[in-house]
């Protein structure tokens, strides 16, 4: 048979990486590099040789210490250098890159936080709301997107509807004010709180009723409770905190058949029932079911963030609704401002 010639397919989406620091090399390029039908393309970072660098080692033809350049024709023509951007930097940079791509049609998955407050993530909506079609926005919250999180609800899914949510996320840091914050407890919020509080949002929805606390741990350390009370009695309860010597992230969910499941830190996951609640039988008594990701298996996927990247291209490439806009952050800072206003935490 002689030699056939693959016809042509797809074109991919071309990539622009602004923000090429720590956490970016860490998951979002490495995620973004095995991504199917996407081509990073340049990147942008404060210092030249920051810039040329990243651009070496991930496979980029074009670098710039200047990110607004991704925003503009190339050279002088109609087309641009990219079609989507994707920036991980402070909540600052987020809202300017925003601001400018939205209007000119370019997509953006942003890290959160996406807005350094409510005021300028409520004129980003706008902004979203009036971009050309096609145009998507995609905050990357990646915990709900992480494949061990699926499974959990995955295995819950036939098994009644969520009566509890309790989410516990505490961290090393920060120990001092971070993304323009003045104070530690508001970087705290603004770095663990809009993890917690949007994933409760997700499942449980707007709250009724919002009440919070906090606890000084010594003079850079604090815990923060807060509840999230819903009118038919469901209830979420958030811990967050800057005390522990690493991040630790563990999420109940109980449901209204009174299965009880529960993934600690994205890699084990367990199931069980009582004996005598309805329907039991595959899970009676002390039994539980447990399943565990090993540290090497899953990667990315496991934490979410290949995933949610996947979502976002998907949504850039086939014109689908982006399944974490800007407009659906607002609810969760507005529960954060409320959590500030009663636990004293200046913004």
């Amino acid at each position: 048979m002689p030699i056939r010639r693959l016809a042509p397919g797809r074109a991919a989406v071309r990539y622009g990486f602004i923000g090429p620091g720590t956490h970016a090399q860490e998951n979002l390029l490495p995620a973004l590099s095995v991504l199917d039908g996407a081509r990073l393309t340049a990147v942008a970072a404060r210092k030249p040789d920051a810039a040329a660098e990243a651009a070496r080692r991930w496979g980029a033809d074009l670098w710039t210490d200047d990110w607004t350049e991704l925003t503009e024709p190339a050279d002088g023509e109609g087309g641009r250098e990219v079609d989507a951007l994707v920036v991980a930097g402070s909540p600052d940079l987020h809202a300017e890159v925003l601001r400018r791509a939205l209007p000119r049609g370019i997509s953006v998955f942003v890290e959160k936080p996406p807005a350094p407050d409510t005021g300028t993530l409520e004129k980003l909506v706008a902004d979203e709301r009036g971009a050309p079609q096609g145009t998507v926005a995609f905050v990357g919250f990646n915990f709900p997107y992480g494949k061990s999180y699926r499974k959990l609800r995955d295995a819950l899914r036939d098994h009644g509807a969520l009566r509890t949510v309790d989410i516990r996320m505490v961290s090393a840091k920060p120990t001092s004010p971070v993304w323009g914050c003045s104070t530690v407890e508001d970087s705290l919020l603004q770095g663990l709180g809009t993890h917690a509080v949007d994933l409760a949002l997700r499942e449980l929805g707007t709250p009724d009723r919002i009440t919070a606390r906090r606890a000084d741990i010594d003079a850079r350390r604090c815990a923060i409770h807060v509840f999230l009370e819903y009118a038919d009695g469901r209830l979420a309860t958030l811990l967050l905190g800057n005390y522990s010597n690493r991040l630790e992230y563990r999420c109940e969910l109980v449901t209204d058949d009174a299965v009880v499941g529960v993934l600690d830190h994205f890699r084990t996951l367990t199931v069980s029932r009582p004996s005598n609640a309805p329907g039991a039988g595959v899970l009676d008594g002390k039994e539980t079911l447990r399943h565990d990701w090993p540290g090497r298996r899953g990667g990315y996927g496991v934490t979410g963030y290949a995933t949610e990247l996947e979502s976002f291209h998907r949504s850039v490439r086939d014109g689908e609704r982006s399944s974490s806009p800007l407009s659906a952050c607002l609810e969760v800072y507005r529960v954060l401002d409320e959590v500030r206003r009663q636990t004293g935490v200046r913004p």
